[in-house]
């Protein structure tokens, strides 16, 4: 059993990471079905189905702490470097803006 990592993280992070691990991965990486994605999955099924913009705004704003395992961080690492590479595409904002700084702190 690998040690827990704390990462806050926003729901738009949340969204990013499942977007790059699960929506975009098709298979690539593997390691993507662990508790922790099914964190992250759960989270996100709270999403307002309204259009209310304010309550979207503070939803997708709202920080959560996140228990993941060491592995489970390794496997987003790769899945936001590695997938974007194969597609040729840039790699996403939340490798810069959040990532980095929640993984250096373990």
């Amino acid at each position: 059993m690998s040690k827990k990592v704390h990462i806050p993280l926003s729901m738009y992070g949340v969204a990013e990471v499942l977007k790059w691990c699960i929506d975009r991965n098709n298979g690539r990486v593997a390691g993507v079905d662990t508790g922790g994605f099914k964190q992250m999955q759960s989270l996100l099924a709270e999403k307002p189905t309204s259009n209310d913009y304010l309550a979207l705004d503070q939803f997708w704003k709202k920080q959560v702490q996140l228990e993941l395992t060491e592995d489970e961080v390794s496997t987003i690492d790769r899945c936001l470097y590695d997938i974007p590479n194969f597609d040729s595409e840039p790699l996403p904002q939340i490798r810069h803006k959040f990532w980095p700084a929640a993984v250096e702190s373990h």
